[in-house]
């Protein structure tokens, strides 16, 4: 008897724990969906204290007079695209109109991109690959290659002793570039045109038939690393009116001038190609 008052005295204790743990579940579950209803009254409510980069609304006199970083859209955010990483632009003024950002150009575009072919080949030796036989071998590749040939920020011209591939790091900083130099066509109200790139990745294969026609083509060039690329100084691709005139390549340098100078990149002024050669860091 006292045995079987033992087990029943035990089962009544579980089922009293179980019955504890059951309920205090239950009442976990009810606080969490009140804590989670309260918090949807408040951002109903009181729609600012999720901050102001949710806010639809243009900005504020006193954020623009703060110098908040305002995009075009009125949120308030770090800028990204078109500007400089750290520096602050005000899209408006304190009445909330758009302010006007003139362009400035560089002061010579061949001393401000005056890395040699030396510091290049440095770089592209560090971040490259082994170099491609040609576009098979190099759509093999996928694990250390990006296509680069489709991309709504820049145009890549029919290429003809090169293929549109280039390391992450590289195609990152294209899309960086673009970007950034559209971007910053907008805030200066110029006509939108993308960026031109003419040379890419060049395979084993594109140096030999470059060699055919042209001497000094090295077989250690840049280019077979697939951390360069040449963004074209006098062809631009419109995406509003054709406009020709400098502004475009003004807008360039800048862009260019930036990344370098925040050590993205090596760049290199070339007249004879009418081209910026630029390779990754």
């Amino acid at each position: 008897m006292k045995t079987r008052n033992k087990n029943s005295n035990s089962k009544n204790s579980r089922g009293k724990n179980n019955k504890k743990k059951f309920m205090s579940r239950r009442k976990y579950i009810k606080w969490f969906f009140v804590i989670v209803t309260i918090l949807a009254i408040v951002r109903i409510m009181f729609p600012s204290v999720v901050g102001g980069r949710y806010s639809d609304q243009k900005p504020t006199a006193k954020a623009a007079k703060a110098g908040g970083d305002v995009d075009s859209l009125g949120s308030n955010k770090h800028a990204q695209a078109g500007i400089t990483k750290g520096k602050v632009v005000n899209f408006f003024i304190a009445d909330g109109s758009i302010a006007e950002h003139k362009l400035k150009g560089v002061w010579s575009y061949k001393d401000c991109a005056p890395d040699s072919n030396a510091s290049h080949l440095v770089a592209a030796k560090e971040y490259g690959v082994v170099p491609v036989e040609n576009i098979e071998d190099a759509e093999k590749r996928k694990h250390e290659l990006v296509y680069i040939g489709a991309n709504p920020y820049y145009k890549v011209r029919k290429l003809q002793a090169s293929i549109p591939y280039l390391v992450p790091r590289a195609a990152a900083l294209l899309q960086d570039i673009s970007r950034n130099f559209l971007d910053s066509l907008e805030i200066k109200h110029i006509p939108l045109q993308k960026l031109v790139i003419t040379s890419v990745l060049r395979s084993k294969d594109d140096v030999v038939k470059l060699g055919k026609h042209n001497k000094n083509v090295s077989p250690n060039s840049c280019h077979v690393y697939g951390t360069t690329f040449d963004i074209s100084y006098t062809h631009f691709e419109p995406l509003e009116a054709k406009v020709d005139d400098d502004r475009y390549k003004k807008t360039l340098s800048e862009v260019l001038r930036d990344l370098r100078e925040q050590n993205r990149c090596y760049v290199k002024y070339e007249l004879h190609q009418a081209c910026y050669h630029v390779t990754v860091r």
